[in-house]
């Protein structure tokens, strides 16, 4: 089973605002500033080759995928990061 990376937030903003890419259990990976969703995907991840290896040798087989693609909320997104963040070690949260 592939391991789904999340880019977040979805398709069709079109302002400026920072987008994250997070692992499907909350952690959080990346985060790039962008002036619309239609340059996440690449400044987070295609154009990223360094990320991908990295990714690949720890997740293996993984796919990405805008939030929107999937069938998880923002919210859902958010209350596992937090709960990801609160499962480190106290010396990790800083």
């Amino acid at each position: 089973m592939k391991t789904l990376l999340i880019i977040a937030p979805g398709l069709n903003i079109n302002r400026d605002c920072i987008f994250n890419i997070l692992h499907e259990n909350g952690e959080h990976l990346a985060s790039h500033f962008c002036s619309n969703w239609t340059f996440a995907w690449g400044d987070l991840y295609a154009h990223r080759p360094e990320r991908i290896e990295k990714w690949k040798e720890r997740f293996g087989e993984f796919e990405v995928k805008y939030i929107d693609d999937t069938d998880i909320t923002e919210e859902e997104l958010v209350r596992r990061n937090k709960a990801w963040y609160e499962s480190l070690p106290k010396k990790e949260q800083a």
